[in-house]
């Protein structure tokens, strides 16, 4: 091999090094530079006023940034959580929403009741959020008092019973609020049939 060949060989072979490198830069930089994002510094429960303490920051390659994700304390700060966050992952634009705006349901048409049970008539205390329930009223009547409804939350009384949420047509809260009225222990809550909340996710 010739000494021009090798010197050409040798040039082409520092130019297809360089553009891999500025490729490599101009491509990789989003991966592997950090930047801070806000992240929680503990477990945060859904329906949550964040405060300065529930913060921290972690360092995250720079293309997270790019994320639908809040970057920074102030951001977060008064906010109100819609589920559960988790310590050290990045909290996203739709898990938090201004207080002021929050109506525990998406349903804007929908009411939202709160009413108190026995345990032992709400499936055992093994309601959790997002899960659709139906609620009888059986001294009064033999259907369900609500269907399918969506629970927005649920509590511990310090009397042993649950505080239960719900987001609910305008007739059915006037049947709980009523039933509830006349009558404290005789509410059931049971979970609605699988297929039907299947259904509904869809």
């Amino acid at each position: 091999m010739s000494r021009r060949i090798s010197i050409l060989i040798a040039v082409i072979a520092l130019l297809v090094g360089g553009v891999s490198a500025c490729g490599l830069f101009r491509y990789g930089a989003p991966y592997t530079q950090s930047v801070n994002l806000v992240v929680p510094a503990k477990e945060i429960p859904p329906y949550t006023i964040i405060t300065p303490d529930m913060l921290q920051e972690r360092a995250f390659p720079q293309a997270m940034s790019q994320a639908q994700v809040y970057r920074s304390v102030d951001e977060v700060i008064g906010n109100l959580t819609t589920t559960t966050l988790v310590p050290e992952q990045l909290i996203y634009v739709h898990q938090l929403v201004a207080p002021q705006q929050f109506h525990l349901t998406r349903d804007e048409t929908l009411e939202v009741v709160s009413f108190p049970i026995k345990t032992e008539q709400a499936v055992g205390a093994q309601l959790r959020i997002g899960q659709r329930v139906n609620v009888y009223y059986p001294a009064a009547q033999s259907n369900a008092l609500g269907s399918e409804l969506v629970v927005s939350n649920v509590r511990n009384t310090s009397d042993g019973y649950l505080t239960l949420t719900v987001a609910a047509p305008p007739d059915v809260v006037r049947g709980i609020i009523q039933s509830g009225a006349n009558a404290r222990d005789s509410l059931w809550v049971t979970l609605a049939p699988l297929q039907t909340q299947v259904t509904a996710q869809r």
